[in-house]
């Protein structure tokens, strides 16, 4: 069955690395805010299609401090005419483990909707998962825990905790993520370092990933997308591009607020 996993912000979320499943540091505070400006081209023209945003609060949850991931996706109104975009999606993780406790997201996608709830028990090693497709029944689904699972959300933060640097050029690493009522494997490749320029004509130094996406509505199985992450204590994700079944996409980083660090950035050409 082809896998709907969300056009605008799938491009954001699989690039998590390393067998190790413990963040080595914690990059993110309460009240940081990302966004993205994501493009979509089918010829030779580019279109500003929508924005991504994602933000982070502290907060209780199951009598626990958590840290609340939250992000939204939507189209411009003037694309929606050609393929309307409203997704949102909720995280709640353990602050030391980035372990799971609860994951939502609806989807709204071009008339396509579905709303899903997950519960990750770590010590029984399972998901509990609740689907609902467009008007089809609700699909009740229990999964098994690979190693190193974790939800849509909380990937793209586990990225940012981790020494990517520290991995050899093209050398493989595997993690798993829960989608709805499937786990999958997700293979990513570090490619090195380079210089990313902003459309504002800002340079950062980034590291560049690689990853096989799963294959649906959006990607073709095992084709490669690509992401550049700032080479700081930050690790944000300025820039990600990949080929989709009709056209391209590429997002690039559009606002930043409540960071933890001070961003590294060269502003006056190419070093």
């Amino acid at each position: 069955m082809e896998k709907k996993v969300g056009f605008i912000f799938w491009l954001i979320i699989p690039f998590t690395g390393f067998a190790q499943c413990i963040p080595v540091n914690h990059l993110m505070q309460n009240g940081e805010e990302i966004s993205y400006e994501v493009s979509y081209n089918w010829g030779p023209i580019w279109v500003d299609a929508g924005i991504v945003t994602f933000r982070v609060t502290l907060e209780q949850k199951k009598g626990q401090p958590a840290w609340h991931l939250v992000s939204t996706g939507k189209t411009y109104r003037s694309y929606d005419f050609f393929f309307k975009v409203r997704d949102a999606y909720d995280s709640w993780i353990d602050t030391a483990t980035f372990r799971t406790l609860e994951f939502r997201r609806y989807i709204y996608e071009g008339g396509y909707r579905l709303q899903n709830t997950s519960w990750f028990d770590y010590h029984r090693r399972i998901v509990f998962s609740n689907t609902k497709r467009n008007d089809d029944p609700l699909v009740v689904d229990t999964l098994k825990l690979q190693v190193c699972t974790f939800d849509m959300l909380s990937s793209v933060y586990f990225l940012r905790s981790l020494d990517l640097s520290s991995l050899p050029l093209n050398q493989e690493v595997i993690i798993y993520i829960a989608i709805d009522d499937s786990v999958y494997r997700v293979d990513v490749r570090y490619l090195g370092k380079e210089m990313i320029e902003h459309p504002e004509g800002v340079w950062n130094p980034c590291l560049k990933m690689a990853a096989s996406m799963v294959g649906g509505t959006v990607f073709r199985k095992g084709q490669e997308a690509y992401v550049w992450i700032t080479d700081d204590f930050n690790k944000i994700p300025v820039y990600i591009e990949a080929s989709i079944l009709v056209g391209s996409i590429k997002a690039y980083l559009k606002e930043v607020k409540g960071l933890k660090y001070p961003r590294i950035s060269v502003t006056s050409g190419k070093p």
